[in-house]
């Protein structure tokens, strides 16, 4: 009997000294969470933002592309509208048909749709260019030109789904070529650097421009200022000079499309130095913007050279 007792207290103390196992309520909340996660929903691909997703981050906003080179800049979805909407164009098809990158309500007047479908100057070959290997532009491309047209002409909305507001846009400089005085025969240009080359010796030529505004003829614009200056960013505000207004002459322009120049500016060459780079730019402004630089100091670096010279080659 004693020693069933002892076995009996051995026991006893044994599992009284074991611990408690209670369930953690946090390890609970942790496991309903895994069970419960959700991923975050697909993006409606008829959207800006499904577009983006699938296409212009995957497709676009490679490097040395649409990465913020050059606009449009697709690196994110507020910088692919801001620079698509409602912004001009600066390829055209020879006929000048698309005003907008993205001119909602219609995509057949969006030049966005065209640069995806067709050359549209015989030049500049059909967007992508190029695809990288995570992109599956080239399986699905059908499906992703549908999706894009179908934003455009839903209106365009942005991520709220409110569409663009239409406001007055800054005068655009469709081209520029130089002339010797008494001609309108452009000067060739180098095709290393895109200077207009001018022959030595010439003491003056003509520079003429082609200015748009999408509100605004020519003689409804104001302020009418050119510069010059050897420093491709560096212009002195004080060294602005009077552009004239001249009847139309239709001539090429930046796009490879014949436009309308209406201003002139005569530049006097004594004292520029041969084989040197001299940049052009233009001052405007509409009745609803303040003063326009073009090319502006953020403009990339092939139009500011396009809106060049230099003196002998």
């Amino acid at each position: 009997m004693r020693f069933l007792s002892a076995i009996l207290l051995l026991v006893f103390l044994v599992s009284s000294c074991k611990k408690d196992e209670k369930e953690n309520p946090y390890d609970l909340v942790n496991n309903n969470n895994q069970n419960n996660e959700q991923p975050d929903p697909e993006p409606d691909p008829n959207s800006i933002q499904g577009i983006h997703r699938n296409i212009f981050a995957p497709t676009c906003a490679n490097s040395g592309c649409h990465d913020g080179t050059f606009e449009p800049d697709f690196r994110t979805i507020e910088s692919s509208y801001n620079t698509l909407v409602l912004q001009p164009v600066i390829k055209n098809n020879p006929s000048g048909t698309y005003n907008f990158r993205v001119a909602p309500g219609n995509a057949d007047e969006s030049v966005l749709i065209a640069r995806l479908v067709s050359d549209i100057d015989g030049q500049s070959g059909i967007m992508p260019l190029a695809v990288d290997p995570g992109s599956d532009w080239e399986q699905k491309r059908t499906q992703y030109i549908e999706n894009i047209r179908n934003w455009i002409n839903n209106g365009a909305k942005d991520v709220f789904g409110n569409p663009p507001q239409q406001s007055s846009l800054p005068p655009q400089l469709q081209g520029m070529f130089i002339a010797l005085p008494g001609s309108t025969q452009a000067l060739p240009r180098n095709v290393q650097s895109g200077s207009v080359v001018i022959p030595p010796g010439t003491a003056t030529v003509d520079a003429y421009f082609a200015c748009s505004d999408d509100q605004f003829s020519a003689e409804e614009l104001g302020y009418l200022q050119y510069a010059v200056s050897s420093s491709i960013n560096n212009f002195d505000p004080g060294s602005q000079m009077n552009l004239s207004l001249v009847p139309e002459i239709m001539h090429m322009g930046y796009s490879g499309n014949q436009v309308s120049f209406r201003f002139k500016a005569s530049i006097s060459l004594s004292g520029l130095a041969g084989l040197q780079s001299y940049f052009l730019r233009v001052y405007l402004s509409d009745e609803s913007s303040a003063v326009t630089e073009i090319p502006s100091a953020s403009s990339a670096e092939y139009i500011k050279r396009y809106y060049s010279f230099q003196i002998g080659e």
